[in-house]
């Protein structure tokens, strides 16, 4: 589903949806009073932090600050779409659902997004079948009882085998109506040169005499294969080709199974092959995942991304993983991610290093993942010798870049430290070295923000235009009065106890101090312009969480309309205080915020001010 549905049918199933049902299905949760507590699932603890609020049909966890309702808890376990939330709980509590009206061309993909999700299907249970019941399977049965891997671990992925046949697959489908030329569109098949218009033997199978990989997507659905061969053939690997449904670069194999592992632990593993990840998933590892026979990329990153903000690399220990271990750091770092990485001793890769040294040896190694800095060091010197001055200058100089974009000071430090003592060298040289680098960087950085700043007035204008879109919070110091007063007022606000339209009329738009109360406030405005009530639902999960603290908190709402004067008056009595150079402070990040109506509507404030001579 990628169509809008009618607020009043997402209303009707939220009025449905019992969280504490829905959530007791992934969470034992124990009655607290009103309120239910439980071990969160998004994040490791032993303590119970996570608190469900039937009344108020919202959880929080106090550990992690994710909160949310019925809707974001489906939405961030099952990672699922808002429409495929929508959809689960509407057949869950019998709700019809309106059909899009779809243009021709829409009603062709989706037929043709279906074949291809039905071929593929079909697919995935005949080789399956054929590796898990068939005399011809009994190869690939031997290959994986070899590498310890046990017939229920063989039905958990899906795996299968492809027979040595030219036309197993094609033979198999054709019995479904599948022919031949749909195959070689899907690439499962593959179309002989100079034999068009004759049939079967026009085609023969892409994979053949390999143990396949099923590759799923988010909703468990197989979107392509990889095969291996079992002799000395190549390709060793091979691939479903990049078709119209099907990209490896927004792909990685295991994450259907691993992206609750990765909230639950912390972080991923990144592995390099399929095995390594069957191997350490077995293994109770359920955060590993690889990429799919290719360097990892951008789009891997920005899927990764959803999940957690750290990665474990734990490429093969060869020299090509090492290269490719440095490759997937640089692509992680430039993403955002904190990255270590693993070395194996005594194994070339998770799989062969967990058959030999076990869980609990892993758990060790796992302990001692190195910083990607540090490990790029242990690189280089494997290289290069590093004894002389002007050898040790220059492994300061390739490690300084990575080292400048380090944003914490903290850890900067750390890093030059480490080099310090690894070099022999003064703290203070390691670091004047770097700083000599980096103001390099800020020189070049500086000539090229003069250059865009003397650009065409519409470049300028479209910056201003993507600030205002994706507004960064500002960081004013906030009253801690202030704050509990716009906090008491959001709940007024969600509670439906005042409206939009009130508190506009007492204080105006641009009041809000906090950055994420105004958001909340601009989406609660857009809500009640739409449906004249509710809480905002397809928001960001920062709003989803803010909007969860706020209903589970305690507090006294009993008399709206006391708790709504007396904010107004906190609100007011600090904007009275407010002086000239404290407004400008205010508008000044307000501007860089990209708010710049309200910077306009303080700029207002402040010429009134100078006009009347007040300080």
């Amino acid at each position: 589903m990628d169509y809008r549905i009618p607020e009043d049918v997402v209303e009707d199933i939220r009025i449905h949806t019992d969280i504490v049902e829905i959530i007791s299905q992934y969470v034992p949760l124990q009655r607290k009073g009103k309120n239910y507590l439980g071990l969160c699932p998004f994040h490791s603890e032993k303590t119970p932090s996570f608190t469900v609020t039937p009344d108020k049909q919202m959880f929080y966890c106090f550990g992690c600050h994710t909160g949310g309702n019925a809707f974001h808890f489906l939405m961030k376990k099952e990672n699922w779409t808002f429409p495929e939330v929508l959809e689960h709980l509407a057949q869950k509590y019998g709700i019809m659902l309106p059909e899009k009206e779809l243009s021709p061309r829409e009603k062709e993909l989706q037929a043709r997004r279906h074949r291809w999700e039905e071929i593929h299907e079909w697919a995935t249970a005949y080789f399956h079948d054929i590796l898990m019941n068939r005399p011809e399977g009994e190869l690939g049965r031997q290959y994986f009882a070899k590498r310890g891997v046990d017939p229920d671990t063989m039905k958990a992925f899906r795996l299968g085998y492809a027979p040595d046949r030219w036309n197993g697959l094609i033979e198999a489908l054709s019995t479904r109506g599948v022919n031949p030329h749909e195959l070689a569109e899907v690439g499962l098949a593959i179309e002989r040169e100079g034999q068009e218009g004759k049939g079967n033997r026009g085609y023969y199978d892409r994979f053949r005499n390999r143990i396949i990989f099923a590759i799923s997507d988010s909703r468990q659905k197989t979107v392509a294969f990889g095969g291996r061969v079992l002799d000395d053939s190549l390709p060793k690997y091979l691939n479903s080709p990049e078709t119209a449904f099907f990209s490896k670069r927004h792909h990685l194999f295991g994450m259907n199974r691993a992206y609750q592992g990765i909230r639950e632990y912390g972080f991923a593993l990144l592995a390099e092959g399929y095995m390594d990840v069957i191997a350490l998933q077995r293994a109770g590892f359920t955060n590993a995942v690889a990429s799919l026979g290719t360097a990892l990329t951008k789009d891997q990153a920005k899927l990764l991304r959803r999940y957690t903000q750290r990665i474990v690399v734990v490429y093969d220990s060869d020299k090509p993983g090492v290269q490719a271990t440095l490759r997937a750091g640089e692509i992680l770092r430039e993403a955002g991610f904190r990255v270590d990485v693993l070395s194996l001793v005594g194994a070339k890769d998770p799989d062969e290093f967990l058959k030999a040294q076990g869980t609990e040896q892993f758990k060790k190694a796992l302990d001692q993942a190195k910083p990607y800095i540090e490990f790029k060091y242990y690189v280089y010197i494997q290289e290069h010798t590093v004894h002389s001055a002007p050898e040790k200058r220059e492994l300061v100089s390739a490690l300084a870049a990575d080292i400048i974009k380090v944003s914490s000071p903290v850890e900067r430090e750390g890093y030059e430290r480490f080099l310090s003592l690894e070099l022999g060298l003064t703290l203070e040289a390691i670091q004047q070295e770097i700083e000599s680098k980096d103001r390099k960087k800020s020189k070049d950085r500086h000539e090229n923000e003069y250059f865009q700043e003397n650009q065409d007035i519409s470049v300028k204008n479209r910056d201003n235009i993507n600030r205002y879109v994706n507004p960064v919070p500002s960081a004013i110091t906030v009253p801690n009065a202030v704050f509990r007063a716009e906090r008491i007022l959001l709940r007024l606000l969600l509670e439906q106890s005042v409206s939009v339209a009130q508190v506009e009329a007492e204080l105006g738009k641009d009041f809000w101090k906090v950055p994420i109360h105004k958001q909340l406030f601009d989406s609660l405005e857009e809500v009640q312009l739409q449906n004249g009530a509710g809480i905002p639902i397809q928001v960001s999960e920062e709003l989803q969480s803010q909007i969860a603290n706020i209903m589970v908190e305690e507090t006294d709402v009993s008399q709206p309309e006391k708790l709504f004067q007396d904010c107004l008056r906190q609100i007011r009595s600090i904007r009275s205080e407010e002086t000239v150079e404290e407004l400008q402070t205010r508008m000044v990040a307000l501007e860089k915020s990209g708010d710049m109506a309200g910077a306009m509507a303080l700029l207002k404030e402040i010429g009134e001010r100078l006009r009347s001579g007040e300080k």
